[in-house]
């Protein structure tokens, strides 16, 4: 039913000769046998070995199609030929040639037009993909025409702008992604591990292991989903890249005023910008008729010289960046959250913002407070969203606000330490109050789904468990001392006349040393000495 080929190559070897040796395939015997009787007939002493890295597993039965598997060891040919006979003994028949009809690169493509779709990172999922059929010399993948083919795209991908493809590649290019035109069957965990060890000499630790996220989805896509079968997933057995990228940057000393302040002044910068173009609206649309771009572009800074000191003087200020750094420290939202809220999801009566669908794909409430309900007031709404711009004018905005407030090369702070700040704020604040706030409690206003990844902040939620603590062991049967006297428990059992019977003031040293009978009712107190 099953048998195995030994297809290892052929290694003939002359001692003290290194350049008599030569590697032959398993199928060149005949050449294999001249050689070898070359060299005897010049007086050496040819050694034969074989390589052991390469044999096949022939499967036939009959009404059913051969199959040709191949391993790289006897151990694993002898696994995969013992898994197939008990596969047909049982009456099923996996077609595992399947696996080698189809290249890792033609089930990359296959999955950035069937499943990539159906997730809000479709466009960074196709920028990886995309890329790395670049590097193996394969054509790229129209991502605007694959949204446009998908039956059911993400919702947040509706009216979705790709980039335009300058040409210009970031990515330096890696030889070992070659492998992906390799049969997904003849895939292996080497080739991972290659590919890992070529791209951590150019971009970090985290960047592998998102793409090595990519492949092991796309493989579990292909034999789980695509039923298409293989003797193992080539991902078990792969060494992911170490790395530890967890930042604990907090806010210090004036760094929040200093931020504030240059928010303020970018928001300054924008509002006379808003105004600049309501005043030169009659100029910006003759400008759109001139007949070349040197007279269009001469019309618009005529305009801007002109209006310019007048929409500084009567600008209506709005604090956007400002709004927007607030609200992350209060909120600690993310900054996907924070861009995609609208004006219809918060309401100010309850003081919550609702996100419909966050990073874990799950709904979730922000917490608002009452001061930041006033900052959200000073916003206009003449737009859906309440924070009315895009992720890079987002980008390009902050790292002119950290510059002007020095918060940058070894005070570098990013939009994301805001969230890191927030949530530290809460954790920190708990040991202010009776109560406190708990992990559960933090995970409510983080909104992470597993709890462990807020154990980086259970070192803050310490002062309030303290303050738990007292108050879950504090009880009023608890004997107490006042004034060198121990009041008795609740439920002693003694009445007001054992009480006046009873001496239960302490006893001296003198009396202590004399040996007398008490009554079983009375309560001894001895104070500690003092040296």
């Amino acid at each position: 039913m099953a048998s195995i080929e030994n297809r290892s190559r052929f290694v003939v070897t002359v001692q003290n000769c290194e350049n008599l040796t030569r590697t032959f395939s398993y199928n060149r015997e005949k050449e294999l046998a001249a050689y070898v009787a070359e060299l005897k007939a010049s007086g050496y002493k040819p050694r034969l070995a074989r390589t052991n890295d390469s044999y096949a597993v022939r499967v036939r039965g009959a009404g059913q199609r051969s199959q040709c598997l191949y391993a790289s060891s006897e151990g694993d040919a002898v696994d995969i030929k013992q898994r197939v006979e008990l596969e047909r003994r049982n009456g099923l028949f996996v077609d595992y040639a399947k696996g080698r009809s189809v290249t890792l690169a033609d089930l990359l493509a296959r999955y950035l037009r069937e499943v990539s779709p159906r997730h809000k990172g479709f466009e960074v999922e196709g920028y990886i993909i995309n890329a790395i059929l670049a590097d193996a010399g394969l054509a790229r993948l129209d991502l605007a025409d694959i949204l446009a083919a998908h039956k059911n795209p993400h919702p947040s991908l509706t009216g979705k702008a790709f980039r335009r493809a300058t040409g210009k590649s970031v990515r330096k290019p890696s030889p070992a992604t070659c492998f992906v035109r390799k049969p997904f069957a003849d895939v292996v965990p080497e080739d991972f591990n290659d590919y890992i060890d070529d791209r951590c000499q150019s971009v970090e630790a985290p960047t592998v292991d998102r793409e090595i996220d990519l492949f092991s989805a796309v493989c579990r896509m292909a034999i789980d989903t695509w039923r298409i079968p293989v003797a193992k997933n080539p991902m078990d057995g792969i060494r992911r890249p170490r790395y530890f990228n967890e930042r604990d940057r907090r806010l210090k000393g004036d760094e929040e005023m200093r931020l504030l302040t240059a928010a303020f002044n970018e928001d300054a910068q924008r509002s006379i910008e808003v105004r600049l173009e309501e005043l030169m609206a009659a100029e910006r649309a003759q400008s759109e008729a001139a007949s070349t771009t040197y007279r269009r572009k001469a019309l618009i800074k005529a305009a801007r010289s002109e209006y310019l000191a007048r929409a500084e003087a009567s600008y209506v200020h709005v604090p956007w960046m400002e709004t927007f750094i607030q609200f992350q420290l209060m909120t600690g939202a993310r900054r996907s959250e924070t861009l995609a809220l609208t004006w219809e999801n918060v309401d100010f009566e309850a003081q919550t913002a609702f996100i419909p669908e966050s990073k874990n794909g799950r709904p979730r409430k922000l917490a608002l407070r009452s001061e930041l309900i006033g900052h959200l007031r000073q916003l206009p709404r003449t737009e859906e969203r309440v924070f009315s711009m895009s992720v890079d004018a987002l980008r390009k905005a902050w790292a002119r606000i950290c510059q002007v407030a020095g918060l940058v090369e070894a005070d570098e702070l990013h939009i994301h330490d805001l969230r890191h700040e927030a949530i530290s704020r809460v954790a920190d604040s708990g040991g202010r109050l009776a109560g406190g706030f708990s992990l559960v409690d933090l995970q409510a206003f983080s909104g992470h789904r597993d709890t462990r990844m807020l154990l980086r902040y259970t070192h803050l939620c310490m002062p309030s468990l303290a303050k738990r603590l007292d108050q879950a062991f504090a009880s009023a049967s608890a004997p107490a001392v006042h004034r060198g006297r121990r009041r008795l428990a609740k439920g002693s059992g003694m009445s007001m006349a054992d009480l006046t019977n009873a001496n239960l003031r302490p006893l001296s040293d003198a009396a202590a040393q004399q040996p007398h009978e008490q009554p079983s009712n009375v309560v001894q107190f001895r104070p500690r000495r003092v040296a």
